[in-house]
């Protein structure tokens, strides 16, 4: 309750503030703020403190120090000074002879005239500046009525409809269990065995299948039947997907494929994966359904192009890690603009059209859980009548059910079905919500009469409503969020803001951190095949996972973390090691690009070993060659060959081995 003396002056208050600041009292620790505030209880601030006026929304609107209220009758009294109560005789001073006359008492509000609610007198602190301590009153929104009712006939409480407690709910207590990799992927060290726990070798199969079916039909149209248009196998999609991961790795997957294999500009790790035509062949036969039946399950699902390829690659994302305890419900879109039958514009990407692509992360390590593609309004049907945001997000934590988990939503997820929803289920949500949404009350939506920086909340026996009105220096907002995991009107006393968004700033970024990575070292290339478009994707998204694992896996760089372009350097030289040898052991290879593969793959074979020791010179009976070391002009020919790569060698270069393969 604030109190009136005439030993409060102006200059008195900043001097009494700057003490209590000395003295060390203010609050380190957010505290519970009271939740109604009789308009009986305030008396009539002094001179220079702020008061307040009721709005049009029915809740009073804070004045700026030394304003007055027109509508109270301290107006037409600001010159009076207030009333100072007679002392008695047993207390009053000898020295005093008279007593100043009582000037004539405000009167209270009537119950008739009284607002339905009252905001608290601190202004909000200026920009640049320090707010004012939680002692000198919070910037609260509080009700003079037990219930608000919204449009629609919701009905909400003024007061906490639960108890604080000193000890966590149990609905916030996460069940047991050890946050991080599987058992199974645990024993993964290596980044390519980490990586293939998501491409997995059934995901590798299906692909070479269906690739070679598309091969076959290519192959008609070609005359010659060169090593270009052969079928391709496990070994050699493993390759694609390291030059892939390397063009991330060196963000050069909007280069031409001339300029990659360019032996000016280009990497020579290009060279030692594949060939150009081969990396533009098999982009272009690519392929992960039976293209004959793809018509027939088209009409049910739209996404049937990747449909056995997404399952298997969400069902390995989800059975390798064991999330933290919070989980974000968010949107990616794949930058698309090709045709597809569910491609979406959304202006506030930075990649404007795409597809849409809806997923649940973990927040504290950014690993992706589970995805659900958005196949427009024509293929995608709801059930039981829920809305497309309740759908998905029960969709996507349903593994997660009875496990006092919380999830982060935006406001095109929350709803208080949905809430209500989830914690029949084990789940808690904190999410924004949108003005227009049937239960939120016309008092929570009004910014126009609401000082910046202050917050209102209402309450249910399972939730809480949150109204902030952020301090900004352009247009004034008002954030509406809605907690099932808090219970309490709880204000931080440094920040100003409800602890609810607070908590929401913390936990909504695991989706979008998740999307800027894949960004940042993005393997995608330019197509006009959307499920091409989404390939990518899933190789973008096994990277990452596959990173998170192989750190949690190797506890000893915790001291000194893995950068992940190092990790894709790593991953991606493993992943063509095995084509790379098949090709070098060819001996129609070029000589070119063996030189190219020892030099990347470091598969040099060491003396006398691999190849054995082989005939001496004197048994050799080789054909007189040319020696492929000495000039073509020289003419030197010779019966030596190399013991490793059976060049042709003259005398001079003979050792028994040639001078690459020491």
């Amino acid at each position: 309750m604030i109190e009136s003396s005439d030993s409060d002056s102006e200059e008195d208050v900043p001097r009494r503030r700057i003490e209590t600041k000395a003295a060390g009292q203010k609050r380190k620790r957010p505290r519970h703020l009271p939740s109604t505030i009789s308009p009986d209880n305030i008396a009539t601030p002094s001179t220079g403190l702020a008061t307040s006026t009721p709005g049009p929304s029915g809740y009073s609107v804070p004045l700026a120090v030394g304003d007055s209220d027109p509508h109270s009758s301290t107006a037409a009294h600001a010159a009076t000074p207030p009333a100072v109560p007679a002392a008695t005789p047993a207390t009053a001073p000898a020295a005093t002879p008279t007593t100043t006359p009582a000037a004539p008492a405000v009167p209270a509000p009537t119950p008739a005239t009284a607002p339905a609610a009252i905001l608290a007198t601190t202004p909000a602190a200026p920009r640049g500046q320090r707010r004012q301590r939680a002692d000198d009153g919070e910037l609260l929104v509080t009700f003079n009525s037990a219930t608000v009712k919204s449009n629609s006939g919701y009905t909400w409480h003024t007061s906490p409809q639960v108890a604080a407690a000193r000890r966590t709910p149990a609905r916030n207590i996460v069940v047991s269990s050890r946050p991080g990799p599987t058992q199974a992927a645990s024993q993964c060290t290596t980044p390519e065995e980490c990586f293939h726990l998501f491409m997995s070798t059934t995901i590798v199969d299906l692909i070479v299948d269906f690739t070679n079916k598309k091969i076959d039909d290519v192959a008609t149209k070609y005359k010659r039947k060169t090593a270009t248009v052969q079928h391709t196998t496990a070994a050699e999609i493993h390759a694609l997907l390291g030059v892939l991961i390397f063009s991330g790795y060196r963000k050069d997957n909007h280069l031409n494929t001339r300029e990659l294999w360019c032996s000016e500009v280009g990497a020579l790790f290009y060279k030692a994966a594949m060939s150009e035509v081969r990396f533009n062949y098999l982009l272009y036969c690519l392929r992960f359904d039976d293209i004959g039946t793809r018509e027939q399950r088209r009409a049910t699902d739209k996404f049937a192009p990747v449909r056995e390829m997404w399952d298997m690659f969400m069902a390995n994302c989800e059975d390798n890690y064991t999330p933290h305890e919070n989980l974000t419900v968010d949107e990616q879109l794949l930058a698309f603009r090709g045709k597809s039958p569910f491609k979406m514009y959304n202006p506030n990407k930075p990649a404007k059209y795409g597809i849409k692509i809806v997923m649940v992360n973990d927040v504290q390590s950014k690993y992706l859980l589970q995805a659900i593609p958005y196949l427009g309004k024509a293929g995608t049907t709801t059930r039981h009548g829920l809305t497309l945001g309740h759908m998905f997000t029960k969709d996507l934590t349903s593994r997660y059910q009875n496990t006092n988990r919380n999830v982060t939503t935006d406001n095109w997820f929350t709803s208080v079905p949905l809430i209500q929803d989830l914690l029949t289920i084990g789940l808690t949500l904190v999410g924004t919500v949108r003005a227009n949404k049937p239960e939120i009350p016309p008092v929570m939506r009004e910014k126009k009469d609401r000082r910046p920086g202050s917050s209102a909340f209402l309450f249910t026996d399972d939730m809480t409503l949150v109204s902030y009105v952020p301090n900004t220096q352009t247009t004034k907002k008002n954030v509406l969020l809605l907690s099932s995991m808090h219970t309490q009107q709880v204000v931080n006393d440094v920040t100003g803001k409800p602890n609810i968004i607070e908590f929401y700033n913390e936990t909504k970024g695991g989706v979008d951190t998740f999307d800027q990575m894949c960004a940042t070292y993005t393997c995608s290339r330019k197509t006009n095949r959307w499920p091409l478009c989404v390939f990518f994707g899933m190789v973008n998204a096994s990277v990452i996972n596959s990173w998170i694992i192989y750190k949690a896996n190797n506890p000893t760089l915790g001291r000194k973390e893995l950068h992940r372009r190092k990790f894709m350097h790593g991953l991606a030289l493993q992943l063509i090691k095995p084509s790379a040898r098949e090709r070098m052991n060819n001996p129609s290879q070029h000589r070119q690009v063996k030189l190219a593969i020892r030099q990347v793959c470091s598969l040099n074979l060491p003396s006398g070993t691999a190849a054995g020791a082989g005939a001496s010179a004197a048994e050799m009976r080789n054909p007189m060659v040319r020696c492929t070391k000495c000039d073509s002009k020289a003419d030197k020919k010779t019966r030596f060959r190399c013991h490793s790569c059976r060049q042709p060698v003259c005398p001079s270069h003979y050792f028994p081995y040639c001078c690459d393969c020491l």
